[in-house]
């Protein structure tokens, strides 16, 4: 979706889908298997919107840009929905191949989310659409804006639009099903303290272990701008959660009052890790919970791209 219509979004009962569907899926130009070696335009297809699979059976004339398990979308419907995300383009892509790779497979996606739902029986209500059509609407509204001004703006029907509310809650729907994690974790409060050497780690382990402040010797000396203030605190966290994946294991691997016995080596230097208290079902917080969601559907289309037979006739290959 461009940007202008997400922000209206954020606030409202999509804003999960909004986030994995619209935004990231945007960045994905790669997954499923192609049986197009070469640019060319398929000489036919089957009619109507990428969604409706009942007409998908039909073949017409008209000009293919993908297949996804036989379901076709259009070159027409595929120059539409270019031509919106263009809108919102901020950075240039690469090249004009590439942004169309891009755009196929955010509309590829769509296909794969919607045969998923239906095999779940997932279905969305023409009153589900109108109350958040309402929502968007006083949003808005209290912008001194039009909802139908800016759907237009974005070079959308508000039929069209209303299909693209269809396809959202459905998605929002399926990842309900889909990545049903779990809202607890095994999570670990620890603190680190991080320099550039071995050597000066080795130096402040062994004060350490001798009976100096942990907080104190961290607000000294580390590196860690974000945490040195704390005395190193790096809060709670779950698996997953850290960038650096070997104080993660070293965090994990640690009971609480430990110290590890080695300076633990990252791409960021030389870290002294002590764990303070350990949960094995702690309650996720609402963002970490909502990322575990995200890498989970994100799994999970992953694994439908691949199963997928997906046939490309426009875009990079």
């Amino acid at each position: 979706m461009p940007s202008f219509l997400s922000r209206i979004c954020r606030f409202s009962q999509v804003a999960l889908l909004v986030t994995v569907v619209v935004t990231l899926l945007a960045g994905c130009a790669g997954g499923g298997q192609s049986a197009s070696g070469s640019n060319q335009v398929a000489p036919t297809t089957q009619p109507g919107a990428v969604n409706d699979a009942a007409a998908a059976s039909q073949p017409t004339q008209e000009p293919v840009a993908a297949r996804i398990n036989g379901q076709a979308i259009t070159v027409i419907a595929f120059q539409r929905e270019r031509d919106r995300r263009a809108l919102g383009l901020e950075i240039q892509p690469a090249t004009a191949a590439a942004f169309d790779a891009s755009v196929l497979q955010t509309m590829i996606d769509q296909v794969l989310i919607e045969q998923a739902a239906t095999r779940e029986g997932i279905v969305v209500t023409d009153a589900e659409i109108d109350a958040e059509l309402s929502i968007q609407a006083d949003l808005a509204s209290a912008n001194g804006q039009t909802l139908e001004g800016i759907v237009s703006a974005q070079m959308y029907t508000m039929d069209e639009y209303r299909a693209v509310i269809r396809g959202m809650l459905i998605a929002q729907k399926l990842s309900q099903v889909v990545a049903n994690v779990s809202p607890y974790a095994v999570q670990v409060h620890s603190r680190h303290i991080l320099v550039t050497d071995e050597a000066t780690a080795r130096a402040l382990l062994a004060q350490i272990q001798q009976g100096a402040d942990f907080a104190q010797l961290a607000l000294q000396y580390s590196l860690d701008g974000s945490t040195a203030p704390t005395g190193g605190d790096l809060d709670w966290v779950s698996r997953g959660d850290l960038l650096q994946p070997e104080v993660e294991d070293a965090i994990f691997a640690l009971e609480p009052g430990q110290i590890s016995p080695e300076p633990v080596k990252s791409s960021l230097g030389y870290h002294i890790v002590q764990v303070l208290e350990k949960v094995e079902d702690r309650p996720l917080s609402q963002a970490a919970l909502a990322e575990k969601q995200q890498q989970a559907f994100m799994a999970w289309l992953d694994s439908q791209r691949q199963a997928a037979v997906i046939e490309r006739y426009v875009g990079s290959q």
